[in-house]
């Protein structure tokens, strides 16, 4: 698990193993894409083209479902727009893009007077190769593991992740955690009705540093200090319009004390509680992994690069555009499906019986299945799906052709 990869040397901008993993699967999957257009004829700018708006429409589709399933969560910040849209740990959900994507991609098709069904054969494949490699990212973040198990192959999350969190919500043998990693949180800060939480996981984010950690609380100090001097000017004020500036001064120091203050907190309060330095308090948290869980961010990232190649095969040899689309359609809801059974992160709140997600696998599922019926009712050849030919070459003023003369 690396939640962030690496820190920009100079800038101390912390980048995501998740979000790397998103644009390299990205990149990858526009690429093969675009190959495989112009080697059947098709126009890759209107695949890079839709690449693009995939983009923005399958990062809009993924965080507004996971938003809306997880609504509570949400639900009374004071922050609240930076939360909605603030994906740094994650909180997408595939099947809201993959939702998104289609639509988008599709009135993008449509309008602009192509075959719907041929371009979308050719995006399927690097679809699915896009999201396999994107599970990556859900590794390296620690998020859609799965449950406790005891195989070779299972895994155990650091302190903090998402996995070890929940199992000591849960309360499972051997995933408690001694008092020090144990933060009470102030009254009313969080409308959760929670009380004690785990210490989180910035303690192990190894760009965060003792002198960091220093620096915050001499800020606040200084805040403190600030504020104090500022209430005894207030009282010996002589003039309403200076207690109002004064005043308006208090109001901006408390703002930048909240805001500073929030920033690891937990981590401060631990450390002055019970008297430990960063270090020492790293230290404490740095054996309390999480239980051994089922890799099925991995078992997704295998399923799916086989499921593309698979889709590639398929393209190639089709007998009708839009076969691979709904083939797509019909099998990879399948493989999602059994992969939720194994999972722990999602929980079971739809109609009692399914995830969210094995939900929408039904319908995606019979969607595929209808459409392989009614592909055989259709021209084999969409009509809209023409050769694409390039440009001509322009000859610049001035110049021959080449293999001509010049007089």
């Amino acid at each position: 698990m690396r939640h962030v990869l690496f820190e920009v040397p100079g800038l101390g901008w912390d980048v995501p193993g998740y979000g790397v993993a998103l644009m390299i699967g990205f990149l990858l999957s526009v690429w093969w894409a675009a190959r495989r257009a112009e080697r059947s004829g098709a126009n890759p700018d209107i695949v890079l083209n839709c690449g693009f708006i995939a983009l923005l429409g399958g990062v809009v589709g993924a965080r507004a479902m996971y938003v809306l399933h997880y609504w509570e969560q949400f639900a009374g910040r004071s922050n609240l727009l930076w939360a909605l849209i603030d994906v740094r740990k994650g909180g997408l959900e595939v099947y809201g893009g993959v939702l998104a994507v289609m639509v988008v991609v599709f009135v993008y098709l449509w309008r602009s007077k192509l075959s719907i069904r041929w371009y979308l054969d050719i995006m399927v494949p690097s679809a699915a190769l896009g999201m396999g490699l994107g599970r990556i990212g859900c590794f390296l973040n620690g998020c859609c593991y799965g449950g406790v198990c005891d195989l070779p192959w299972a895994v155990r999350f650091p302190y903090g992740s998402s996995a070890a969190v929940q199992q000591w919500e849960e309360r499972m043998p051997g995933a408690a955690l001694p008092q020090q990693l144990v933060f009470m949180r102030p009254q009313g800060v969080y409308g959760d009705g929670t009380a004690a939480v785990p210490v989180s996981r910035e303690l192990g984010n190894p760009g965060l540093s003792e002198a960091e950690i220093a620096a915050e609380q001499e800020q606040l100090r200084g805040l403190l200090s600030d504020i104090g001097a500022i209430q005894q000017e207030v009282a010996q004020a002589s003039t309403t319009a200076e207690r109002t500036r004064l005043k308006g001064r208090l109001d901006e120091l408390r703002g930048r004390i909240e805001a500073v203050g929030a920033d690891h907190i937990d981590i401060r309060t631990q450390m002055e509680k019970y008297g430990l330095s960063f270090e020492e308090l790293r230290e404490v948290a740095r054996p309390h992994r999480s239980l051994p869980v089922h890799p099925t961010q991995l078992y997704s990232v295998v399923v799916l690069v086989i499921l593309a190649l698979f889709l590639d095969a398929i393209y190639w040899r089709r007998t009708r555009d839009g076969q691979v689309l709904f083939a797509f359609l019909l099998v990879e809801p399948i493989m999602r499906w059994m992969l939720e059974v194994i999972r722990a992160d999602n929980p079971i709140d739809t109609l009692g019986t399914f995830t969210i997600s094995q939900f929408i696998a039904i319908g995606m599922s019979l969607v595929g299945l209808i459409g392989l019926l009614v592909l055989r009712k259709l021209p084999p050849r969409s009509p809209r799906a023409k050769i694409w030919e390039p440009p001509p070459a322009t000859t610049a003023p001035g110049k021959a052709k080449a293999g001509t003369l010049s007089g």
